[in-house]
C-alpha cells in the first residue's frame, strides 16, 4: 500500500511539473516576446507592476493557505460540514480584501500625477487583482482534493492562451498589448475551470471561522509573504536606484530564476498534503525520511544540471535572441547560482508547516530581508551595478538555506540518526558545479575555438561529469539509489 502511494505521489509530481515546465518553456517564449518587442524601460515597467499582484495574492491572509491543508484532514475524518464552512468563509473574506486592494489602486490611478502607460498599468493591476484571486481560490480547492489532472490540463490550456495572445496583442499594441493579453488570459481559464469544474454553491460568510483560520494561517502567509518579499526586493532596489530600464536588463535573470524554481514549487504543492494525511500515521522519523532529506537530496543532485546548462548557454544564447539585453547576462548567471539553494529552501516548508513552526521561521525568514536589502545596497553604491544586486540577492539565498536547516535542525536532531549522512551528501553538488564551469570557460579562452563549438562542447563535459558525480553519490547514498531524472524528487 505504500509503494503505491509512493508511486501516486511520483506520478503526480511527474505529471503535473511536465505541465509545468510546459508552461514555463512557453512562458519563456512569450517572455522572449515581451523584451523583443518591447523597450527595457518598457519592460522593466511591467516587471515593476506585475509585483502588485503577486503581493496582493497574500491578502487572504492565511485563509486560503491553511484551508489547503484542513480540507484533506476534516476529509479523513468525515467532517465534511466543516468544509463547506471553511470554503464559504474563505471565498467572500479573501474577495472583500482584494475588493478593497483593487478600489485603491483605482484610486491611486487617476488621483495621482501619472503618465499614461502607469495609469493604463495600475488599473490592469486592479482587474489582475480579482481575476488573481479568483484564480488562485480555484487553484487551492484543486489542490486540496488532489486533483491535479485538472489542474495539469489547465496548465497546458493557460500556456497555450498566454503565448498566443501575448504575441499578437504585443505585435500589435507593444505595452497595451501586454495588459490586455495578461488580463485576457486569465478570463479564459477561469471560464474553462468553471466548465470543467463548476464551483458549489456558497454558504454564508462567517466571520468567525474567517478569524480562525486566520489565526491559522497568518504564521504560513507571513512565511511565504517573506520569501515572495526576497525574491523581489531586488528588482524594487533596482527601480528606486537605477531605474525602470536597469529593471528591464535585470528582469532576464528574474525570468530564468522563475523557471528554474518551477520544479521544487511543484514538487513542495503536491508533497505538502500527503505529508499532513501521514503526520499522524507515520513515524517521525519516516516523514522526515520521506518528505524532507529524500526530495532535498535529489533536488541538490538534480539542479545543477539545469543551472549549469543555463550558466553555460546564457552568454551564447542572449546576444544571439535579445542583443538589446546583453547588460544582464552576468546577473543573470549570478542569479542561476543562487536559485540553487533557494530551491532547496523552498523545499524546507513542507516540514515547518507539518510541525507548526512556520511562526517562529517566519521571524527567521523576515530577518533575512534587511540582510539581503543591505548587501544589494551597499554592492550598488560600491558601483557594481545590477551584478551587485545580483551577488546580494544570492548570498541572501544561501543564508537562508543556513538558516532553516539549522532551525529544522534543532528541533528534529534527535528523530534522524543518519541526519550527518544527509548533510554530507548535500555537500558535493554545487561545488563540483561550479568547479566544472570555472575550468570548461577558462580552457575554452585558452583554445581558442568557434563560440558554437565552445559552448556544446562545455554542456558535454558538463553533464558527463554531473552524471558522473551522481552515479557515484547513488551508491554512496540510500536515499539516492535507484533515482531517475524523470523521477528525481522521490527516492523509489
Amino acid at each position: 500500500m505504500e509503494d503505491k502511494q509512493k508511486d501516486s505521489i511520483v506520478k503526480s509530481i511527474a505529471t503535473y511539473s511536465s505541465s509545468n515546465i510546459y508552461r514555463r518553456v512557453l512562458g519563456v517564449l512569450n517572455a522572449y516576446i515581451k523584451p523583443k518587442l518591447l523597450s527595457p524601460e518598457l519592460y522593466g515597467l511591467w516587471n515593476i507592476l506585475s509585483i502588485i499582484p503577486s503581493y496582493a495574492s497574500y491578502s487572504h491572509l492565511g485563509s486560503r493557505s491553511i484551508m489547503r491543508y484542513l480540507i484533506p484532514y476534516n476529509m479523513a475524518k468525515n467532517e465534511f460540514q466543516k468544509n463547506v464552512e471553511i470554503k464559504s468563509s474563505v471565498f467572500y473574506g479573501s474577495l472583500y480584501l482584494n475588493v478593497l486592494i483593487s478600489a485603491i489602486l483605482v484610486i491611486i490611478s487617476f488621483a495621482w500625477n501619472l503618465t499614461i502607460v502607469v495609469r493604463f498599468g495600475l488599473l490592469t493591476m486592479a482587474i489582475m487583482v480579482i481575476l488573481m484571486w479568483y484564480y488562485d481560490y480555484y487553484l487551492s480547492l484543486l489542490k486540496s482534493y488532489q486533483n491535479f489532472k485538472l489542474i495539469t490540463s489547465t496548465n497546458y490550456l493557460r500556456a497555450n492562451i498566454t503565448v498566443f495572445l501575448g504575441i499578437i496583442l504585443i505585435y500589435f499594441f507593444n505595452i497595451y498589448g501586454v495588459f490586455l493579453s495578461a488580463i485576457l488570459s486569465y478570463i479564459f481559464v477561469i471560464l474553462y475551470l468553471k466548465v470543467k469544474y463548476p464551483l458549489e454553491p456558497h454558504g454564508k460568510f462567517q466571520f468567525k471561522v474567517f478569524i480562525d483560520l486566520v489565526k491559522k494561517g497568518v504564521p504560513l502567509t507571513l512565511y511565504n509573504f517573506n520569501i515572495e518579499l526576497i525574491l523581489t526586493l531586488d528588482r524594487i532596489i533596482i527601480s528606486y536606484y537605477l531605474g525602470s530600464e536597469q529593471v528591464g536588463y535585470y528582469a532576464i535573470a528574474i525570468m530564468i530564476g522563475t523557471f528554474l524554481l518551477e520544479i521544487p514549487s511543484v514538487s513542495l504543492e503536491i508533497i505538502e498534503p500527503k505529508l499532513m494525511e501521514n503526520m499522524s500515521v507515520n513515524s517521525n522519523e519516516n516523514n522526515l525520511k520521506e518528505y524532507f532529506f529524500t526530495p532535498l537530496i535529489n533536488t541538490a543532485y538534480f539542479m545543477p544540471f539545469m543551472l549549469g546548462a543555463g550558466i553555460i548557454v546564457l552568454p551564447f544564447l542572449i546576444p544571439l535572441l535579445l542583443p538589446r539585453y546583453t547588460p544582464g547576462i552576468l546577473s543573470a548567471q549570478i542569479i542561476i547560482l543562487g536559485s540553487y539553494f533557494f530551491s532547496l529552501s523552498i523545499l524546507m516548508r513542507g516540514i515547518i508547516v507539518a510541525n507548526g513552526w512556520q511562526l517562529k521561521a517566519s521571524v527567521l525568514t523576515g530577518s533575512i530581508l534587511p540582510i539581503s536589502m543591505f548587501l544589494s545596497i551597499l554592492l550598488l553604491k560600491l558601483g557594481l551595478g545590477i551584478e551587485g544586486v545580483a551577488i546580494g540577492s544570492s548570498i541572501s539565498y544561501f543564508i537562508l538555506f543556513i538558516w532553516l536547516l539549522i532551525f529544522i535542525r534543532r528541533r528534529c536532531n534527535y528523530v534522524l540518526p543518519d541526519w550527518n549522512q544527509n548533510l554530507i551528501a548535500m555537500c558535493y553538488p554545487f561545488p563540483i558545479m561550479c568547479v566544472t564551469i570555472t575550468f570548461l570557460q577558462y580552457f575554452s579562452k585558452i583554445i581558442h575555438i568557434n563560440d558554437y563549438i565552445a559552448t556544446f562542447i562545455n554542456l558535454l563535459i558538463f553533464f558527463i561529469i554531473m552524471f558522473f558525480v551522481l552515479n557515484i553519490a547513488q551508491k554512496k547514498y540510500p536515499l539516492l539509489k535507484g533515482i531517475r531524472l524523470g523521477k528525481i524528487w522521490l527516492n523509489q
